[in-house]
């Protein structure tokens, strides 16, 4: 029975790594191993399983991770923004923007990825014009230039969540195969 729980370890592992590495254009990889392995505890729990295949630790860790990832997504889009001149109405609107665009896009472009992506770095765009113009006077022209900040921001913040999707992605693997 210990070479199907290695042959389980190992697919968790390679598809593990392949959504993971999708990070970057908008796949929740850590998300989703995070959901397969809290499921995979709940379905031996039930079964009458003494030991768990993931533990509670390996998980806390994992989601931990897996939020930092987030929040560093986020906070590149207002570090962008900031990068590019913008001010604190702009920084904050690049955030709620970015947040706004991504759930917009993902329902008004229903192409998987695809939606999520554009409407995350259009929104970013847009709340970052918004806020410079609506609460900082400044004209749509020299808004631009925070907009492409927080939406560089965004690429480079998407880039920086692979290293985080990465450690939640190690500890539960490392936690399949003990």
């Amino acid at each position: 029975m210990i070479w199907l729980q290695y042959a389980g370890a190992t697919v968790f592992a390679v598809v593990g790594l392949l959504v993971t590495l999708l990070t970057p254009i908008g796949v929740p990889g850590a998300w989703m191993l995070i959901g397969v392995a809290g499921s995979v505890d709940v379905t031996v729990m039930l079964a009458g399983g003494s030991a768990l295949p993931f533990g509670l630790t390996s998980l806390a860790v994992a989601a931990a991770a897996a939020a930092a990832g987030e929040l560093l997504e986020f906070v590149a889009a207002s570090l962008g923004a900031r990068a590019g001149g913008a001010s604190r109405a702009g920084m904050a609107g690049s955030m709620i923007g970015g947040l706004v665009g991504v759930i917009a896009g993902t329902l008004l472009i229903p192409v998987p990825i695809v939606g999520s992506v554009a409407g995350a770095l259009l929104g970013v765009a847009a709340g970052a014009v918004i806020g410079e113009t609506a609460f900082h006077g400044r004209s749509a022209g020299e808004a631009m230039r925070p907009a492409t900040g927080a939406v560089i921001g965004r690429v480079l913040g998407s880039l920086a969540k692979l290293p985080c999707a990465l450690i939640a992605w190690m500890a539960l693997v490392a936690d399949a195969f003990t």
